[in-house]
Order: structure tokens, then sequence, then C-alpha cells
């Protein structure tokens, strides 16, 4: 009780906790624009004297670090696939799902999900769900709801089935803002499971998540996969991209720092949920925002399941990457201003963990120094700092890529190729690289935006073909 109490206070109390659009205070302008600032100053004066020896080196060195720490710890989890099971009788009363599906026009697509969670084999002896599930329908106006319906029906699951329709036209946007209509007391499972409207799962997904809450776990993120891989490169580098963020944040978890949520798969005690104070309009990045949330007041860490696994459809066109990619670098720094501070001063964290943390706020600044680097260049005609950042971001990225790629199998179950795993490592090395542009454009959006942060949703295409696994 005391919990949630101190956690009321805590973020109602900040100057966007509201339930409105997200704002940006004064301050998180002036840090935003400091961080560009300072950022691309040192990048810019790097070539000059010693400085131009000490930048590229100090920065390679510490990512070389950083990296190698990481994919030695990713190889010793906490929980591991084999110590979590599969949740089939772990415990006497077993765990409970209440799976939530925040979705706003997305008839195309979401009866697909319902049917996947229709066809969960994670029931009683009886043959009856030991599941729930919630639709938010967010003001949809191409029948999202209905289809929701329609598709539980369908699969025998009407029963456990409720659609929760939010209304307003002045409501904020985002799957943040969404959520809030089915706060914990909402739910009636003992965790909290969050998935996209294009999700696709695998019928043993909700028995194999509750083996690790069985082994002890309140906070768990799937490991997320992309669907249509015959679409392109676009669509191959996601989803590797995707298995190298895993092996990162696996790391983060596995050497004790602080491992974040990724939104599509959220999975999340319901007490520890309503103890840091449910969901909240005002965060950009839900997941973000509550995996920060935890770990501030209750010192929780997210456990990455890399067997639990939930698919999603690419981003189809680089346009759409932009956008998302920026909604997510300003929805990360956001929530660096807003929880660091208490992440780095609560009592709960361990100094590991601050220690990642603090990592995590210093290789933001990297594209920002990037920016500058480039800019003397051009004035200069020097090369060589910008070169050795670009090699070293590029080539930590690649390095660490290839090594998570030690997870991927084809279809027959086979272990992907050396030669293959170092072709598809450059190639997210190189894909990498649209961040260095995105950050400083998100650091300025922050520092210079007026008025509500907008909230662009990402469009998904009816594709009655895409499944999990596939």
């Amino acid at each position: 009780m005391g919990l949630r109490l101190t956690a009321e206070r805590i973020w109602r109390s900040r100057p966007d906790a509201m339930d409105g659009a997200p704002t940006t205070p004064l301050a998180w302008r002036a840090a935003a624009l400091g961080i560009l600032a300072g950022g691309a100053g040192i990048g810019f004066l790097a070539d000059r004297g010693r400085l131009g020896r000490v930048v590229p080196i100090a920065t390679a060195g510490v990512a070389i670090g950083c990296g190698v720490t990481v994919a030695l710890a990713s190889r010793k989890p906490p929980i591991s696939p084999s110590a979590a099971g599969d949740g089939s009788g772990a415990a006497t009363t077993p765990t409970t799902f209440s799976v939530l599906i925040a979705a706003r026009d997305e008839a195309a697509v979401l009866p697909g999900l319902v049917r996947d969670i229709a066809h969960q084999d994670y029931r009683d002896t009886a043959g009856n769900p030991l599941f729930e599930l919630l639709v938010i329908d967010d003001r949809s106006v191409d029948g999202t709801g209905d289809a929701a319906r329609h598709a539980a029906q369908e699969g025998g699951i009407e029963r456990v089935t409720r659609v929760i329709r939010r209304e307003g036209r002045e409501a904020p946007d985002g799957k943040g803002a969404a959520l809030t209509a089915a706060q914990p007391e909402a739910c009636s499972g003992d965790v909290v499971v969050v998935l996209d409207a294009d999700a696709r799962v695998g019928p043993s997904f909700l028995r194999i998540a509750a083996g690790y809450f069985a082994a002890g776990a309140q906070a768990v993120t799937a490991r997320r996969r992309i669907l249509g891989l015959d679409r392109g490169q676009l669509a191959g580098a996601q989803a590797d991209e995707q298995t190298l963020d895993g092996e990162l944040n696996r790391g983060r978890w596995g050497m004790g720092g602080c491992s974040e949520f990724r939104g599509n798969g959220i999975m999340i005690g319901r007490d520890l949920l309503a103890s840091v104070g449910g969901w909240r309009a005002s965060a950009l990045t839900e997941d973000l925002d509550l995996s920060s949330r935890i770990m501030a007041l209750a010192g929780e860490p997210v456990v990455w399941a890399v067997d639990v696994e939930v698919w999603e459809q690419p981003v189809r066109d680089w346009s759409g990457l932009w956008q998302q990619r920026l909604r997510w670098a300003e929805g990360a720094m956001r929530r660096v201003f807003e929880h660091g501070p208490a992440i780095v001063a609560s009592p709960k964290v361990e100094c590991r963990a601050k220690m990642d943390f603090v990592a995590y706020v210093g290789q933001l600044a990297v594209p920002a120094i990037v920016v500058g680097a480039a800019a003397s260049t051009v004035a200069t005609g020097r090369k060589r700092t910008l070169l050795s950042l670009l090699a070293g971001y590029l080539g930590v990225s690649a390095g660490l890529a290839w090594d998570s790629l030690r997870w991927e199998r084809h279809a027959d179950g086979s272990a992907v190729t050396y030669g293959e795993r170092a072709w598809r490592g450059l190639r997210v090395g190189i894909f990498s690289a649209f961040w260095l542009p995105v950050v400083p454009a998100a650091l300025l959006n922050i520092a210079l935006r007026r008025g509500p942060v907008p909230y662009k949703k990402m469009d998904h295409l009816g594709d009655p073909g895409s499944e999990a696994g596939a």
C-alpha cells in the first residue's frame, strides 16, 4: 500500500502527468538542447589536436567494453528457458492472464490475433481458459469492436472477452492513452499482457510465459519477431534489429541492469502495475515509461524471454520507419528526463543498475557527436574523427548483431550459418545508421516543438496469410 501511495505522489505531481496529451516542460527543452549542442560541439572540435585522438578512442573503447559485457551476460540469464519450463503445472494455483489489445481502426488485422488468443492451450483440466481478453476499441470508425466480437465468438472465447469502447473527440491519442481504459482494477488476471493489434502468437504463448512467472518473475517482455520477411531487405533488417535489441536487453538483465519492456508483448503482474500507478496517457512510449517506473519504485527488472515470441508486421517504407523511430527516440529521451533522476536516487535500485542506466543515457549523445563531426568534416575537410566514429558505431552494432543471430533458426530448425550471420550482421550495422539523424531530430522536437506532442499511428494491412512463426 505504501508503494502505491508513493507512486501516486511521484507521478501525479509531474507537470505532464495529466490525463491529456503529453506536453514538454521548459527544463526538458533546455536539457534536450544542451545534449544536442554539447554533443555536436564535442564532435565539431574533435578533429582539433589531442581531442581528435581521445574522442574516437574513448567512444570505441566504451562501446566495445559495454558490448562484450552485454554479450557475455546474455548467455547467463537469471531465468533461463529451461528453468522457466512451460507453466503447465508448475503451481497448484496457476497464473492467470488478462490480455489487453488497444486497437484503433484495426478491423483488417485484429481478428487474426483474436483467433490466436482463442487457440491458446493454456487451460485448466476442464478445458476452461486461464485467461481473459480485453479489447480497447479506441474511437474506431471501421467496425473494429464488432470484428473483435465476431472473431471471439467464432473462436469460442466470447465468454471471456470484453470490448471496451473509448470515446471522446478530445481524448489524447496513443497506445498509452488507450490503455488507460483498462487500468489494473479492470483486469481479473494475475498478469496483464499487452499485445499490438497486428500481433500474432502461437498456441503455447501464454503457457510458456506462465513458466517465467512461476519461476518468480514479475515483469516479462516477449521476443518480438517480424512477419513477411519475403517482403524485402527492409523487413529483414527490422527483424534482425529486433534480435539485436533482444540480445542487448537480455544482457542488461543478465548483468543486473535496467532492462526494458518492448511495447508488443509487455507482461506485468497486475499488483505491480497497480502499485506504480497503472497506465499513463501522458507516456509517448508506454513501454519505456513503465520500465522506468517499476525500476525506480520497486527495483524490478524486466525479464527477457526469448522463447515467448510475438510476431508483428514490419514498417513497409522509409517514411513510416522515420515516423516510428522518431517517436521511439523522443519517447526514450522524455523517459530519461522524467524518470532518470528517480532511478538514480532510488534506494530500490542497485548500483550496477544505476550505472547501466547512466551508460544507456550516455549512448544517446553519440548521434549528436556524429552530427558535429560531420559538420566539422564539411567545414575543414578533415574526415578522421567522423570516419572513426562511424566505423566504431556501425562496427559494434554489426558485431553484436552477428553474435545475437546465434538465436536464429531456419524453418527446418537448422542454425543460421556463419556466413549468413556475417551478411545479416553487416546489414544490421548499416541499418543502425538510421538512428544517427533520428536521435538529433527527436532532441530538436523536444527542444523546439510547441503545444502537445502528436502521436502518429502506424498503419497495418490485412494479410490473412501471416501467422506466428511464418
